[in-house]
């Protein structure tokens, strides 16, 4: 059907089948079909109406978010709308936010889950959590579109803003027009391959690419529907995490920036050694058998890397095409919305960026810039007609990139016109070129080329600013890079960065050179390093204790964090820097400065990675159909009419579960070991099979530690840990810090499977009948993974089988179920107190 408008892909999404999106947010996975989606955006269309005044002049939006499916929900809820939407890098400041708010004059701003929603907050415009717009039902066909504005193919559909840390945010304008004539051409090439696609489908796409950039959007967006496909989100850029993401998913194209890329590289490397040598010419067959370890890391399914927003390596790209992976390279900047060429997946050209995509015209300008037009270019920036001026000339928008086409019309992109360095001699060096060579010197952990002005000229030399590893030769890394550089780009200085890392920007990780040449020149650098982004330990903990001053020296201890605070740190620590941390080490740390210790990388080149000193035994085997099935069998028959023999349970309270969708998290007080089945006993057939009960880690310490007991105390001790996971479905749950992390994702992976978690949150078993105060983690693990709790209170099981007693005896006992609790905040010890109070008052 003809394209219009957005729109119409709206009414595509409407109308196909299956899971769309899949969000991992590190505790918790969650999916969205195509129709929840439509359906959430017509549901939050409808808000926009009721939120905005009728007689708004160009409403808009302001999303500032990690990559979710409600991004895409309010996405398309504007564009249903006429609302403009105005995206927001989460990692940008707050300042930067309200820069870019007051210049579009939003009507209000959406708000993820890492970013600081208090900072968002300004009594000119309404903060809205995209949280709450999960689990929309609306129904469809409600939404009038074209509230605000006539939705044409001119309509302005997003601005977006492309600086702003030390100057004016500048933002570009994206129509409907702009967006369909990038991904209009690429449907088109999709149809001639979507029937040889079938017996792959879904294909799954792992998207690391901000969705505040253009080529993000697109990729998740616009383009999975068109085979249909389904899109992962996740939290976690780790390359371990990664890895587990492609493995287990089955995903077959990963979308990222190139960074990603070489972080991964070096990640594989380490595992697979036999990769750091350039691979030989053989078969490609040949070839995927040499490195099949590598695509068993991987998955067998998974063979294509899509990737935008920066350039990309010569030497990352081949190392991946010499593994037997695709890697999709194309061009593009948020001007052209953003696809301006684009290699075709099976016709890749190594080196090249692909040929002009479908109504795109591209030529190279008298000193080597690219110059573009189409209906994919935008028509200006936002209220700034001077900058739209100096853009476009002559009808061509000039990109400020140097380029070339080879013989067979491919694109090839030198660099940036303006961080371009023109020697003495006339001669142009690019920055990436020399850096890839000095990168790769022996104790060189990143480095970043500058041009310094020479006294009395305009004339450049070549500047490294270079961040070392300890103890590294500098001088000597410099010598050995210029002996394979051509004269003109050898280096004639060099510095020490005194950072950790050198400046980039977030999202795209592209180096900041503007700040690095004030850095040169002596000037006071403002802007990104001292707000936006910044990535130091200290940053990350004043998030925690924003009141506090904080050293390298201060201690964890006197900061007054909690056990769950320190887990919910330790995730933010390893989301900022993009590391794995070993739990224990973790643990063990005293001081601010140890902490930061804990995110450097190991020695030599790689990835920043810890390995996690103890894994925890957690039990897949028992939801297995085997298992299932044994277990099915055993509980009605035998297993559940023994504790009928010693205790006479009275149920109350099961009507609160009549309108309850599980998974849900139960939560009782512990009396005795009986607490278990008889509480499976209670639960009706339809509840019953599908719980999973957590037992203490610690009352199986013979088990998971082997050396410490004796052989015949290790033998009992697991045969009692098998027997409880497979008749009960039990898994254990670790009563100290170390390990919480894990157990959170475990306990995740339970609930997205429908399964629903059954919790003693005193940690211990009663002596005289009381109920003990109730721990924090029960709350902790509610109000992360959004499961509703039911509380549930157990009466005279401590007398039938007391936790001194060697043999249960009859008595009468009580289960009450009571109505279910939704938490949410960080206040897990008030939250606790709260599922206490519940379980007392039955």
């Amino acid at each position: 059907m003809p394209r219009r408008t957005l729109l119409d892909f709206f009414a595509d999404l409407e109308s196909t089948a299956g899971e769309f999106l899949v969000y991992d947010d590190g505790y918790r996975s969650r999916s969205y079909s195509y129709a929840q989606v439509t359906s959430a955006a017509r549901e939050f269309a409808r808000m926009l109406v009721g939120a905005i005044p009728a007689a708004s002049d160009s409403p808009a939006v302001v999303i500032w978010s990690e990559n979710r499916p409600e991004w895409i929900v309010a996405l398309w809820g504007c564009l249903l709308e006429g609302v403009v939407l105005v995206p927001i890098d989460y990692r940008a400041s707050a300042d930067f936010l309200h820069r870019v708010a007051d210049i579009v004059q939003a009507h209000a701003v959406l708000v993820g889950d890492v970013v600081d929603a208090e900072a968002a907050h300004s009594a000119a415009r309404p903060v809205w959590k995209l949280a709450e717009l999960r689990g929309s039902t609306a129904r469809r066909g409600e939404a009038a579109a074209g509230t605000f504005q006539e939705i044409t193919a001119d309509a302005t559909a997003e601005i977006i803003f492309t600086s702003g840390a030390t100057a004016e945010p500048k933002g570009v304008v994206i129509t409907h027009r702009n967006i369909l004539a990038n991904i209009v051409p690429i449907e088109r090439e999709v149809a001639k391959y979507r029937r040889w696609a079938k017996p792959f489908l879904p294909i799954r796409f792992l998207n690391l690419l901000p969705l505040s950039h253009m080529f993000g959007q697109a990729m998740a967006t616009f383009v999975p529907p068109m085979l249909p496909g389904l899109v992962v989100f996740t939290r976690s850029y780790a390359p371990e995490d990664i890895l587990r993401q492609i493995r287990g998913r089955r995903v077959s194209v990963l979308v990222c920036v190139p960074k990603m890329l070489e972080v991964l590289r070096d990640y594989i490397v380490r595992l697979a050694p036999e990769t750091a040598a350039p691979p030989p010419k053989m078969h490609w067959m040949r070839r995927w058998w040499r490195y099949r370890r590598v695509h068993r890391l991987f998955g067998f399914k998974f063979w294509a890397m899509v990737v935008g927003a920066a350039p990309l390596d010569p030497q990352v790209e081949a190392f991946w095409s010499g593994l037997g992976f695709v890697v999709v390279q194309g061009y593009g900047l948020t001007e052209t919305a953003p696809i301006v060429t684009l290699n075709h997946p099976f016709h890749a050209v190594r080196g090249a960026v692909g040929r002009p995509i479908a109504g795109v015209e591209v030529k190279i300008a008298d000193d080597g810039e690219i110059l573009v037009r189409g209906d994919n270019v935008t028509r200006g920036y936002f209220k700034a007609p001077e900058e739209t001026r100096t853009a476009f000339r002559d009808g061509w928008f000039h990109t400020g990139d140097i380029g070339e086409f080879d013989a067979q019309g491919q694109l090839h992109i030198r660099g940036r016109k303006k961080e371009m360095i023109v020697t003495p001699e006339g001669l142009n060096v690019f920055p990436e070129d020399v850096e890839r060579v000095l990168n790769e010197q022996p104790g060189i952990r990143d480095s970043a080329i500058v041009g310094s002005s020479l006294p009395g000229s305009t004339a450049e030399r070549v500047h490294a600013v270079v961040v070392v590893e300890p103890g590294a030769d500098l001088d000597d890394a410099v010598r050995r890079a210029n002996r394979e550089l051509a004269d003109h780009q050898r280096i004639r200085a060099a510095s020490v960065w005194p950072d950790g890392e050198l400046p980039r920007t977030e999202g795209t990780r592209k180096l900041k050179r503007r700040e690095l040449k004030q850095w040169l020149s002596g000037e006071q650098v403002q802007g990104s390093r001292a707000g936006d982004g910044q990535r130091t330990v200290a940053a990350v903990l004043h998030r925690f204790v924003p009141d506090r001053a904080i050293s390298a020296d201060t201690t964890i201890e006197e900061l007054g964090l909690s056990s769950l605070e320190r887990v919910e740190l330790m995730m933010a620590i390893e989301e900022t820097f993009q590391v794995t941390l070993d739990e224990a080490r973790f643990s063990a740390a005293r001081t601010v400065g140890d902490l930061e210790a804990l995110t450097q990388p190991l020695e030599g080149p790689g990835p920043k990675r810890i390995a996690v000193a103890e894994v925890i035994d957690f039990p897949e085997w028992n939801r297995t159909w085997p298992a299932r099935t044994l277990r099915r069998a055993s509980l009605p028959t035998w297993i559940l009419p023994l504790g009928r023999l010693f205790a006479r349970v009275r149920v109350e309270g099961l009507e609160h579960l009549r309108d309850v969708k599980g998974p849900v998290l139960f939560a009782a007080n512990h009396q005795s070991h009986l607490d278990v089945p008889v509480i499976l006993d209670s639960l009706p057939p339809g509840w019953r099979y599908r719980v999973a009960p957590a037992m203490a880690k610690e009352f199986f310490k013979a088990h998971f530690y082997p050396e410490q007991f004796s052989r015949n105390a290790h033998l009992t001790n697991s045969l009692n840990y098998y027997l409880a996971a497979l008749f009960f479905n039990a898994f254990p749950l670790p009563q100290r810090e170390a390990g919480t992390r894990q157990t959170l994702r475990y306990i995740g992976g339970l609930v997205e499977s429908g399964f629903s978690v059954l919790i003693f949150p005193e940690g211990k078993r009663t002596e005289a009948g009381e109920i003990n105060r109730f721990q924090p983690g029960a709350a902790m693990i509610a109000a992360r993974l959004g499961v509703p709790v039911v509380p549930i209170r157990l009466e005279g099981l401590d007398h039938v089988l007391h936790q001194r007693a060697r043999w249960p005896t009859r008595g009468p006992v009580r289960v009450a179920f009571g109505p279910p609790l939704t938490l949410s905040g960080q206040d897990y010890l008030a939250l606790a107190g709260e599922i206490e109070q519940a379980v007392k008052g039955l």
